[in-house]
């Protein structure tokens, strides 16, 4: 069995690699499920958010765009010369390792429905589907990938999310989403891929560049949009949270 550092160590590199798709938020993303996604325009009203830590976030979220500037695009315009069928390969990949996790929190969720729908599309992907990385589940079974964390969990469990976060590299949160973002990360196979955790570091580049080459448009287009791209960055997120949680 591995040490404890090396399980610490493991839990918090894609902390590190969120600084390659910092700001897009990794717990609980307001971009990338298409289906949790409740279309948001950054144009809205500000609605009540409980931010007692405005001052500190603000000045995160600086430090979280910049960083985006300085790092995270010039990354993601070498990925997408990539041919779009590599990229693919890779996003199925990445999503399929994911399955299990969704599978837990459906079942946890008291949905069995959609967690059968994930083992199901796990199953296939990893076998017919080359490892996941061709989706055959949707493509010849017409199986859709829904989608759920562990956040999304303890919401609909009755937690309540506490004060409006943001986290350095990670980018807009709370409390409950940050466990939720854990407890995630430990669901992940690669967290459980043998030998140190730095064996583990290749892939987890790939997937969180690929995760922002496909959310970077969408970020960019909410801050033009935007004349206070923190509080739309707020709304959408906690707006989307609650979606997500109360959706049936």
């Amino acid at each position: 069995m591995r040490k404890f550092p090396c399980y610490a160590a493991t839990l918090f590199f894609p902390l590190i690699f969120g600084l390659l798709c910092s700001p897009i938020p990794a717990g609980a993303q307001v971009f990338t499920n298409q289906e949790q996604s409740v279309g948001l325009q950054p144009s809205q009203t500000e609605q009540q958010v409980y931010d007692p830590y405005e001052r500190t976030n603000r000045k995160v979220f600086n430090f979280n765009d910049r960083l985006f500037s300085d790092v995270v695009r010039p990354i993601t315009r070498v990925y997408r010369k990539l041919p779009e069928p590599v990229r693919k390969v890779f996003r199925n990949g990445f999503q399929n390792l994911e399955e299990p996790s969704y599978f837990v929190n459906f079942v946890l969720q008291g949905k069995p429905r959609r967690a059968g729908d994930e083992m199901t599309r796990f199953v296939i992907n990893s076998t017919v589907g080359v490892g996941g990385m061709f989706d055959v589940a949707h493509n010849a079974c017409g199986i859709e990938q829904h989608g759920a964390d562990f956040g999304q969990t303890l919401g609909i469990w009755g937690f309540q999310p506490g004060p409006y976060l943001v986290v350095p590299a990670l980018g807009p949160s709370d409390p409950r989403d940050l466990a939720g973002f854990a407890a995630d990360s430990v669901m992940d196979p690669l967290f459980w891929v043998p030998g140190p955790f730095w064996v583990t570091i290749p892939p987890s580049f790939v997937k969180y560049v690929g995760q922002a080459s496909d959310n970077i448009d969408n970020y960019e287009a909410l801050k033009k949009a935007s004349l206070d791209p923190y509080v739309a960055m707020r709304n959408a997120y906690m707006q989307n949270r609650e979606h997500v949680i109360t959706e049936k």
